[in-house]
């Protein structure tokens, strides 16, 4: 079809010339889908000049916004190396086309710091670009790198607690536990020589920090974190994986509350699904958390992440559980959105 639209004797005609183009931009607008992107540039560029230059008697101000666009548009997919050698030949050809058409040297003079101008000017855009470019890949394999470092220092630092509570668990049970064990046998064998109150409630006390012995070694032996701490982790655990940028406030008396075992979960899960929505839905990788007291002594909560939707959110599965789960546990929960932020607050007892 080229061919046809090249070697034809009507080749000037507004028919001709509209469906090169046509089939031009056409190529143009298929460029994404090729991996060597030069070779069809090039064949682009070369089409175009040898219709514009070669068979045209006047240069058509149409074919010169056409190249220009061509060059622009490899400014951004082809690297700094291929781009100033074609950006070269291509202003080449040009002015050695200007210097045989154009008699006037004025106007030559006017031509000539045009192209140097826009020589400069995509120039500067292709270098500046894929500096970006650079800047970017290196920015990402920084904070994937600093992604992989928190891991493992999460890793490293469980695995030395977890040691360390695991050698101080040994030593109790091995000089507390063991001394106890004796004491009470020695009191044991007293009491079958002699009843005597005082021996057995001496035994009864010795029994008592037996038992409170084993179940702090069992509790130094378990991995479960709870309360405010398992909060903390979360943070971090989510923050080592993801993008998500966690700004983690408690407010006084917030540290020293007690949680039962199941406000403790309930408020871990809460904590989790709020932050897991916030990566899904959340217009910016922020989200604020804050935790704090009641008046009447209960913990209070609250999470909030940019949302620009325009439709308003709706309850679903997961904040529907939610709200349910801190209402079993005896708190209360409110999700609502206000000034492109979704909020949610509540209160644990």
């Amino acid at each position: 079809m080229w061919a046809l639209i090249i070697l034809s004797p009507s080749k000037n005609t507004g028919v001709f010339v509209l469906l090169f183009c046509a089939l031009s931009l056409s190529v143009y607008f298929l460029l994404p889908l090729f991996k060597k992107k030069l070779p069809i540039t090039l064949i682009l560029l070369a089409i175009t000049y040898m219709y514009a230059f070669l068979f045209e008697e006047k240069l058509m101000p149409f074919f010169v916004l056409l190249i220009l666009l061509y060059k622009l548009e490899s400014a951004f997919y082809l690297s700094p190396l291929y781009f100033r050698s074609l950006l070269i030949g291509v202003n080449i050809i040009l002015i050695i086309y200007l210097v045989v058409t154009v008699e006037s040297a004025s106007v030559l003079a006017s031509l000539f710091i045009l192209i140097l101008l826009l020589f400069y000017a995509f120039w500067y855009l292709n270098t500046h670009y894929f500096n970006l470019i650079h800047q970017s890949q290196l920015y990402e394999q920084l904070i994937d790198e600093y992604r992989k470092v928190k891991r493992y220092a999460a890793k490293n630092e469980k695995a030395i607690r977890m040691e360390e509570r695991t050698r101080i668990a040994r030593e109790m049970h091995d000089s507390v536990g063991h001394k106890l064990t004796a004491l009470s046998m020695q009191l044991e064998i007293l009491l079958m020589n002699e009843k005597n109150d005082v021996l057995q409630s001496m035994k009864d006390i010795v029994n008592e920090s037996l038992e409170e012995t084993r179940k702090a070694v069992r509790a130094l032996n378990m991995d479960d974190v709870e309360g405010i701490s398992s909060v903390i982790q979360l943070i971090r655990k989510l923050e080592s994986e993801s993008h998500l940028r966690v700004h983690f406030t408690t407010k006084q008396g917030a540290l020293s509350l007690t949680l039962s075992n199941q406000n403790s979960i309930t408020l871990y899960r809460v904590l989790q699904e709020s932050l897991t929505n916030a990566m899904k839905y959340g217009q910016s990788r922020e989200v604020f958390v804050t935790l704090g007291t009641t008046p009447l002594g209960h913990l209070y909560f609250d999470i909030r992440n940019s949302y620009d939707h325009m439709k308003p959110f709706h309850e679903g599965f997961g904040l529907k559980n939610m709200k349910q789960r801190v209402e079993e546990a005896g708190g209360t929960l409110e999700i609502y959105q206000l000034d492109h932020t979704f909020i949610i607050e509540g209160s644990l007892p």
